[in-house]
């Protein structure tokens, strides 16, 4: 059985020690297999969620053209907090 999608973005976020949003999308469709506009979209609010839950952190930004559109991307981290609350629900062995 595979994680949930936030459960996911959290191990993958913390194994990289800092992580663009769109490798991290890349990342989900390759795993679930999934793709489109509309899981794209889903992903960036679940990190928004993560990040107001103050599980995750933006350290960079950055504006690119992808796609013929401009985005503005976010490098993200796991917090503290976010890497207390993984141990204590078993994403992340101490």
């Amino acid at each position: 059985m595979k994680l949930h999608h936030k459960g996911f973005l959290l191990v993958t976020i913390s194994k990289s020690g800092g992580i663009w949003d769109q490798q991290l999308i890349e990342k989900v469709f390759t795993e679930y297999d999934e793709s489109g506009d509309f899981r794209e979209k889903t992903i960036r609010i679940a990190l928004d969620e993560l990040a107001a839950a103050g599980l995750i952190k933006r350290i960079e930004n950055k504006l690119e053209t992808i796609n013929g559109k401009a985005k503005l991307l976010f490098k993200y981290q796991v917090s503290d907090f976010g890497i207390t609350r993984m141990v204590d629900t078993g994403l992340l062995l101490p």
